[in-house]
C-alpha cells in the first residue's frame, strides 16, 4: 500500500530536524518529496537554514546546562496555552478497501546491513543526535538570556518610576508649605518632557520631570525663571541620565506668581540667554487665599 504523501503542516513540523539532518531517512525522504511537490511558500525552512546551522558550526563554545527548573516552566506554559487554544483533530476516515488487482511479482529481499554499515548508522545516529541536543541547549540558553533582558529592561522602568515618585514627593512637600506656589511643566514645541514643581518662598524652584533625553558631554538641562517682559534668568542646570529622570533644586530668586519657569537643553553651564527651543515649561500659580 502507497504511504499517504506528508501534509504541509507536517513538513512545517520538521523543518528544524530536516535542516539539522536529525531526521530518519524515511522522513528526510518524504519532506524532500514534500518540498519538490508543494506549491504552498514555506519559509520557516530558509529561516532555519540560515540560523541553525551557524549554531552546528560553533563547536568551540562551552555548552552551559540550562537550570533544570527551565523544563517545568516551558511545559507549564505549553500546557496552558494548548488549554486555552485546544486543538480539534478531524476524526478519522476509515480507509477504502483495496481494489482488487493482480497478485504483484515477488520484489527481492532486503539486504541485512553488514557490520560495518550498522557502526556507520550508529556514527551518523549519533552524530545527529549530539548536534540537535547541543541546538537545543543554545536554544535554552538563548531563552534564559532574552528572558533575563526582559526583566532587566522591567526593572529598570521602575526604577525610574520610582526615582520620579520620589522627586515629586519633594515637589508635593514644598507645594504644601505656607507662600509656596506650584508650577506645571508642559512639553515645548518637538519635546515629550513633562512635570511639576514648586517655588519656595526664597524663590528657589523644585523641579521633578522626566522624559527627558539624556545629556551627553558638558550639556546640562538650565532652569530659566522669566517676569514679565524682563530677560530670563538662568538659576541652575542639571545633567540627566538614561532613565530621563530630572530632580533639581534651583537657586533662589525672584519669582512671583505669574512668572514662568523654563527648562532648555544648553550646551554648556553658564549660559546667559536660553538656547531654543524650550524643553519645558509653566507658569508660577499661587494658591487661592483662605476664606
Amino acid at each position: 500500500m502507497t504511504e499517504p504523501r506528508m501534509t504541509h503542516e507536517q513538513a512545517r513540523d520538521l523543518a528544524a530536524g530536516y535542516v539539522l539532518g536529525a531526521l530518519e531517512r524515511s522522513e528526510e525522504d518524504a519532506v524532500r518529496d514534500h518540498l519538490a511537490t508543494c506549491t504552498e511558500p514555506h519559509p520557516e525552512f530558509a529561516a532555519f537554514g540560515e540560523v541553525v546551522p551557524a549554531l552546528v558550526e560553533l563547536g568551540d563554545l562551552e555548552l552551559v546546562e540550562p537550570p533544570a527548573a527551565l523544563g517545568a516552566r516551558i511545559m507549564a506554559a505549553a500546557a496552558a496555552d494548548l488549554a486555552a487554544h485546544p486543538r480539534v483533530t478531524p476524526a478519522a476516515t476509515p480507509p477504502a478497501p483495496p481494489a482488487l488487482s493482480a497478485p504483484a511479482a515477488p520484489t527481492a529481499p532486503t539486504a541485512f546491513p553488514t557490520p560495518a554499515e550498522r557502526a556507520q548508522r550508529e556514527e551518523r545516529r549519533r552524530a545527529r543526535t549530539t548536534r540537535l541536543d547541543w541546538v537545543l541547549r543554545i536554544a535554552a540558553v538563548v531563552a534564559i538570556v532574552a528572558v533575563g533582558a526582559w526583566g532587566l529592561n522591567l526593572q529598570q522602568q521602575l526604577d525610574a518610576a520610582q526615582r520620579f515618585d520620589r522627586a515629586v514627593a519633594s515637589v508635593i512637600q514644598v507645594a504644601g508649605q505656607a507662600g509656596s506656589k506650584t508650577v506645571i511643566l508642559s512639553a515645548g514645541k518637538d519635546s515629550t518632557a513633562s512635570g511639576i514643581a514648586a517655588v519656595r518662598p526664597d524663590g528657589s524652584v523644585v523641579l521633578a520631570m522626566r522624559d527627558l533625553p539624556a545629556t551627553s558631554g558638558s550639556q546640562v538641562y538650565e532652569t530659566w525663571v522669566i517676569v514679565g517682559s524682563e530677560a530670563p534668568v538662568a538659576v541652575g542646570g542639571f545633567p540627566v541620565d538614561s532613565n530621563g529622570i530630572g530632580s533639581f533644586t534651583t537657586r533662589a530668586a525672584t519669582t512671583p506668581p505669574g512668572a514662568v519657569i523654563a527648562v532648555t537643553l544648553e550646551p554648556h553651564e553658564g549660559n546667559t540667554a536660553p538656547t531654543l527651543p524650550i524643553v519645558a515649561a509653566g507658569v508660577a500659580i499661587a494658591p487661592p487665599p483662605s476664606s
